[in-house]
């Protein structure tokens, strides 16, 4: 299991050198502008890839494998070096930390994210000053790391997220919308997720977490019995969100935008198994492709 990793605000350039966290893989989609409006931003991918990959958001060595990262930028628009875009994340949590393996812990698609964007930038990690591009990565990869890191430790990504809120504070008061501070219940916004995860009230969703990916660990060293402790899990995530959660939550949701293929494969064909109740009441939105995998059906 990985130790409990500490994170620092690295405000000294002379730091003792440890293992980065993240293996992002980077795409950047211009479908969208012109052909002439593509040169500036040819460099993007590999500059992201470059910094993602360079960078460190932890203060001890990183134990384990990187964290898989798919990252696609969708440039929407271009007015000089102005660029409107949307940004899609899909993290993947190893099981039994084995390379190659696992599902995805964290899959988000943000639409609302506006930058500049000039010839060759210089991308670095400064948590104190807000950038609208690389402040917005930096939340994300924080956020990532946070969430990997819970499902070692009992609440192991709290440094983690600690510092994402951080950012997200500065994108407040910089007036960025998707990180303020009012959004209607359930309403996704960087600032309600995190929000939430730092909320002392989700704690216990937070160790459900933890638990279903130590559940799923087992599962592939025993099938039936890991079967068994996930549907424990998800009825415990049931009764979780009918007695602590009053509004809808944004952060139970983004579990299982990010898990709902990943259960519904893991229990395909049970059709008496009554996790299926349960993922209805959890997921409602995804309840089509819980009831196709119930009648075993791809």
């Amino acid at each position: 299991m990985r130790p409990i990793v500490t994170l620092v605000f690295v405000l000294l350039l002379n730091v003792t050198a440890r293992s980065q966290e993240l293996d992002p893989t980077v795409v950047v989609v211009m479908d969208a502008i012109e052909p002439e409006k593509r040169q500036e931003l040819q460099s993007m991918a590999a500059a992201v890839k470059n910094y993602l990959t360079n960078e460190r958001f932890t203060a001890s060595e990183w134990d384990g494998p990187r964290i898989p990262l798919d990252i696609t930028i969708y440039v929407m628009s271009k007015s000089g070096d102005k660029v409107s875009g949307r940004l899609a994340i899909i993290s993947k949590r190893l099981v039994n930390n084995t390379p190659g393996t696992g599902g995805a812990l964290l899959r988000v698609l943000d639409q609302d994210w506006t930058f500049e964007w000039s010839f060759n930038p210089s991308l670095s990690y400064q948590p104190t000053r807000y950038d609208a591009f690389a402040s917005v990565l930096d939340f994300y990869m924080l956020t990532a790391i946070g969430l990997d890191m819970d499902t070692y430790e009992d609440l192991g990504g709290s440094s983690a997220f600690r510092a994402a809120q951080q950012i997200a504070q500065l994108g407040n008061a910089n007036g960025v919308k998707m990180f303020r501070t009012f959004s209607q219940p359930g309403e996704f916004t960087r600032m309600a997720l995190i929000n939430e995860l730092m909320d002392l009230r989700y704690n216990g969703l937070r160790r459900l977490f933890f638990d279903y990916h130590d559940a799923v660990d087992l599962y592939a060293k025993d099938a039936a019995k890991g079967r068994v402790q996930i549907a424990t899990v998800v009825s415990d995530m049931a009764n979780f969100k009918r007695t602590k959660i009053s509004n809808r939550s944004v952060l139970l949701q983004t579990f299982f935008d990010a898990k709902n293929v990943e259960i519904a494969d893991l229990f395909r064909g049970q059709r008496e198994a009554e996790i299926w109740n349960d993922l209805r009441f959890l997921d409602g939105g995804n309840a089509a492709i819980y009831e196709q995998a119930r009648l075993g059906n791809k």
